[in-house]
């Protein structure tokens, strides 16, 4: 590779890095800021670090995570923080890492869901939400976790869809806007 065009693309992917980690950031504090559309916001932060995938690579995604959470733990603070890192950042990088690896499409739903449903029953556990909902609802505590599994697996199924629809938009719009010779 050229000398100029290695050092064109180290200040591209910094600077590409560099947005979408402001960018995401930005979300992170409407969702904690907005009394509503938390969950969406978090959802759209997730999609910088999918775009990070397309345009880097899985470590630059991972690097880009890395970089909104860090800034997400000075403000709005450790609960969305902790929400984009548990939950909106692996989840595009699970969805997308098993789907370009070629697994089949079963098992790419089976291994992402079950990695996530297991990430939140332990964040619920911890946080002993579910005893508190328990209490709060007075609903039996097997009924409890069947609503939130079925709820959480819900909006997996959609959020997979709107993931492989963004990366054909990007592909398809996006990509090629970024890659425009001036």
């Amino acid at each position: 590779m050229h000398p100029d065009k290695k050092t064109w693309r180290s200040a591209y992917t910094i600077a590409i890095s560099g947005i979408l980690i402001a960018l995401g950031w930005i979300f992170i504090i409407l969702s904690g800021i907005l009394p509503t559309g938390r969950l969406f916001l978090l959802l759209l932060a997730s999609l910088l670090v999918a775009t990070a995938f397309f345009e880097i690579n899985f470590s630059g995604a991972i690097l880009v995570a890395l970089g909104i959470f860090i800034l997400s733990l000075t403000y709005p603070g450790p609960v969305q923080a902790a929400a984009f890192a548990i939950f909106a950042a692996p989840l595009s990088l699970l969805i997308l890492h098993f789907y370009h690896c070629g697994l089949p499409k079963l098992l790419q739903y089976l291994l992402s869901h079950m990695i996530m449903s297991l990430l939140l029953l332990a964040v619920v556990k911890i946080s002993r939400l579910d005893t508190a909902l328990v209490h709060r609802f007075n609903l039996e505590s097997w009924l409890l976790w069947l609503i939130i599994l079925a709820i959480f697996q819900l909006v997996l199924l959609i959020y997979r869809q709107v993931l492989l629809n963004y990366e054909l938009f990007f592909y398809e719009r996006i990509h090629p806007w970024l890659r425009r010779k001036k």
